[in-house]
């Protein structure tokens, strides 16, 4: 686990408390790292030096929505979508974790599967 924030470090000591291994690097563990393997995970190299692993998870701070996009609306933290999963702005859809709770991957990907069908309906207008 490569953990960016001091929430990532009490990640890691949840995990190992319920029995996962793991290596654990902070942003200041190395200047350079490589993730080794091509279909799955074999090794993270961290300034030179090997660690076998079958993973490896980034853990950083996260971004609000309206930092990265001028006049998205949110509320409670979480981008305000349609039932098409349209946002206040026009052409952008959003869902999974940035729109609300409960954070679930299928949640997500059903939402997901929403905007994309959206998205592309809102495309074939514009042709």
């Amino acid at each position: 686990m490569i953990g960016l924030n001091e929430e990532a470090k009490a990640e890691a000591e949840f995990l190992r408390s319920i029995g996962c291994e793991l290596e654990y690097f902070d942003k200041n563990s190395a200047k350079k790292y490589e993730i080794v393997g091509e279909q799955e995970v074999k090794a993270l190299i961290a300034d030179g030096v090997r660690f076998p692993v079958t993973g490896v998870f980034i853990l950083r701070s996260t971004i609000a929505p309206s930092s990265f996009l001028a006049g998205i609306e949110t509320k409670s933290g979480h981008i305000t979508v349609d039932e098409g999963m349209k946002t206040s702005v026009n052409g952008v859809y959003a869902a999974g974790d940035c729109i609300g709770r409960p954070y679930q991957i299928a949640r997500a990907v059903g939402q997901g599967n929403t905007a994309a069908l959206s998205a592309c309906e809102y495309l074939d207008k514009q042709v």
